[in-house]
């Protein structure tokens, strides 16, 4: 997914958000969580586009979300700014699930700020809860 922003002046300032979504596939909730969550993956936010934009982790739904490096902050935390040819990769992880949901496929989200405009990236996650054992 590609996400166009506007930055000040007439630059346009480009993101990719590699993969979209991140597809978790079926997340085992069986055994006692580990500390990155229960199932992992990376998100690459790059910068294709002309100019630097700072990024910035707001608040997300920690019921779900083990984001590596964002578990003890008071939110927003300043991420990085990132260059252009540049990219920032945020690790996963899934650490909870909406109640009701087990065995149905969960379609989720979290942001990340931008100060360009759209002020907003969107990191769109997929997984299948279990909590069946054999």
């Amino acid at each position: 997914m590609i996400l166009s922003l506007l930055a000040c002046g007439d630059s346009e300032l480009l993101f990719e958000i590699s993969p979209s979504p991140l597809d978790l596939g079926t997340v085992d909730f069986v055994a006692e969580m580990p500390d990155e969550g229960y199932a992992t993956g990376g998100v690459s936010l790059a910068n294709v586009g002309e100019t630097s934009a700072v990024l910035t982790m707001p608040e997300y739904d920690t019921e779900v979300f083990c984001i590596a490096g964002f578990t003890t902050q008071d939110f927003p935390v300043e991420m990085s700014e990132v260059k252009p040819g540049s990219t920032y990769v945020l690790t996963v992880g899934i650490c909870g699930y909406p109640p009701g949901n087990a065995g149905e496929e969960v379609e989720t989200s979290f942001e990340v700020w931008t100060d360009g405009t759209p002020d907003t990236l969107t990191v769109d996650v997929v997984f299948t809860p279990n909590r069946v054992t054999d």
